[in-house]
């Protein structure tokens, strides 16, 4: 090799060389920890890595070039050249001992937001655990209250119920003075339900029994029908009483007993079966299946046709009380399916 083109090797290498460091050096610490807090973990890993190989193989391919000298022996210009590349080369090790401190920061910080998820995560399990227990709670009370105002409205309507019947017995009573009465109570069909849920164990008046009350109450008759309802309950529950000592049914206890709190025994007061035309008619036979003890139908329903007419007539409005006779069975109660108006038990006439 020439001279001359030893000079121009030895130019180009130097160019190259400067123009690497220059181009290694040229970013300022904050480019690079910009870097490093935008890219992700593994990327920064990866190109670190690529990095340093280039670099080193670079490196060691310009150590490799310049350390064959010609027959004429090293020139002062490569020997700064390799001045050059061990500066570049130390350069290059301290970018990787930053890229390592960097990464140890970073997964230092990986650590630490993972510990903060999962102490977050648990904070937040156990914050839904408790609105959940809250939320259990607070419809554990709402139930209790609409129980307790349930409870509440029946026992105004009975206490009115009595103080109505008490009302009407004043007359008779010399020691009751009529103001002690409540003027403004007034017999309600709820009312003598719940009377006859206290006073009546041997008739059993499910939840489910009364129907529509509502309307009945809004009746100018209401108070009438609650009186009757209130007697037909009372004679269920004396013909119970004595059945066992009484040779026949319902019907025939009414006819002949002597028992004060008999019901009429008519066709215009009782009946003890509905006729063909109804049970042979789907629609109008299943409107007279309503609930009862599993100990009288073991799938808690039963098919009643004896049913005692409060008000006579076939008005649609008109209350009708359906009840099983059970007092020999295996309960020895009257079991009451229904209390409601007729237009819910129509026959075919109706």
């Amino acid at each position: 090799m020439s001279n001359r083109n030893r000079q121009r090797s030895a130019d180009a290498l130097e160019a190259l060389a400067s123009g690497f460091i220059a181009w290694i050096l040229f970013p300022s610490a904050q480019c690079l920890v910009d870097y490093l807090n935008e890219a992700d973990d593994d990327a920064i890993r990866a190109d670190a890595r690529a990095a340093a190989n280039a670099l080193g193989d670079i490196g060691q391919r310009i150590i490799t070039f310049v350390e064959q000298p010609d027959a004429s022996g090293e020139t002062e210009q490569m020997s700064e050249l390799r001045q050059q590349l061990q500066t570049l080369s130390d350069t290059v090790s301290q970018q990787d001992a930053t890229i390592a401190e960097l990464s140890g920061e970073l997964a230092d910080r990986d650590a630490r937001i993972q510990q903060h998820n999962e102490a977050h995560s648990a904070e937040r399990d156990h914050l839904f655990e408790e609105s959940q227990a809250a939320q259990a709670r607070i419809e554990e009370l709402d139930r209790a209250l609409a129980e307790a105002r349930e409870e509440s409205h029946k026992l105004r309507a009975k206490s009115d119920s009595y103080a109505a019947a008490l009302r009407e017995r004043a007359t008779t009573l010399p020691d009751l003075e009529q103001a002690e009465v409540d003027a403004a109570a007034a017999l309600t069909i709820e009312g003598v339900i719940e009377i006859a849920r206290d006073e009546c164990d041997r008739v059993a008046i499910r939840d489910s029994t009364p129907k529509e009350l509502d309307a009945l109450e809004a009746d100018e008759k209401s108070a009438d029908w609650a009186r009757e309802i209130l007697r037909g309950l009372r004679a269920l529950q004396a013909y119970a009483e004595e059945a066992e000592h009484f040779t026949g049914g319902f019907w025939e206890w009414c006819e002949h007993s002597n028992n004060p709190a008999t019901w009429n025994a008519s066709p215009q007061k009782l009946a003890m079966s509905e006729s063909d035309t109804v049970k042979n008619d789907g629609r109008l036979w299943r409107m007279r299946r309503f609930p009862i003890d599993t100990a009288v139908e073991p799938n808690g329903y039963k098919h009643m046709e004896a049913h005692l007419k409060i008000a006579e007539g076939g008005g649609q409005h008109i209350p009708r009380l359906y009840f099983h006779d059970d007092v020999k069975g295996r309960t020895g109660q009257v079991h009451v399916g229904f209390i409601g108006p007729h237009r819910l038990v129509p026959t075919s006439h109706s």
